[in-house]
């Protein structure tokens, strides 16, 4: 839940921590590089400045080209609570790029979707869901996904 008045006054405690219990700031900055692609497209190749983790999301989101971010509030683990990235492969059917003994690569893949989004690879659409933007698609159809199995090989699948 978004706050709708951000006028002078702080919001109730309650809906604050409900935001941010949510992951929504982060989701917020993600859509906001986002919008911000669109209004100052990048200039450049954006090939050359992403990562390996970020082409590993492009060649695995290349048929469907729809993303989720989620996490686990509940969970014991402190690394299962990480907000990860989705990609939905087909239809109802994701993997993601999070696994608790690994934590340092989980964070690589949420930093190259934030690549991907500040190079405008990415359109955010409603709360948690993005998906590829025209040029992600032909950025991701000029990779080859072989040589990005082994990165690939991370992601788990995840109920739909």
């Amino acid at each position: 839940m978004l706050i709708r008045n951000l006028g002078s006054t702080a919001p109730e405690p309650s809906t604050l921590i409900k935001v941010v219990g949510e992951g929504y700031p982060t989701i917020a900055a993600l859509a906001m590089l986002c919008a911000n692609a669109i209004t100052d497209p990048p200039t450049g190749d954006a090939q050359e400045k992403l990562s390996d983790e970020a082409k590993t999301l492009l060649v695995t989101a290349q048929q469907r080209g729809t993303f989720e971010i989620r996490a686990t509030k509940v969970s014991f683990d402190s690394t299962e609570r990480f907000l990860a990235i989705c990609v939905e492969t087909e239809p109802e059917v994701f993997l993601m790029f999070r696994r608790k003994a690994q934590p340092r690569q989980t964070i690589k893949f949420f930093e190259g979707f934030a690549e991907l989004c500040r190079c405008g690879l990415m359109i955010h659409h409603l709360q948690k869901d993005f998906s590829l933007s025209t040029k992600g698609y032909q950025l991701a159809d000029t990779l080859t996904a072989s040589d990005f199995e082994e990165l690939a090989a991370f992601a788990i699948e995840a109920e739909g």
